[in-house]
């Protein structure tokens, strides 16, 4: 049987399951949360037409803040 892993978080430690890492589980979720709006894009018709006729820069422009902010997060953490 496999071990399970352990994450030290500021003195406590946090067990991994074997299966589910804990990287992994937050890419899980990010897929889930952007499967969940297309879902919601496809279903309910008046936010797909809002979220289509949005310009492409605002969407560039949250990716980008969002890109900013993790790594200033990643590199504090260092």
């Amino acid at each position: 049987m496999p071990r399970k892993k352990s994450v030290k978080k500021g003195g406590k430690e946090e067990s991994c399951g074997s299966y589910w890492d804990c990287k992994s589980s937050w890419v899980l979720m990010k897929i889930g949360i952007i499967a969940c709006v297309l879902f919601l894009m496809t279903v309910w018709k008046g936010l797909g037409v809002t979220l289509l006729n949005v310009h492409w820069g605002i969407y560039l422009g949250i990716v980008l803040l969002v890109i900013i902010f993790s790594m200033t997060g990643h590199s504090r953490r260092k």
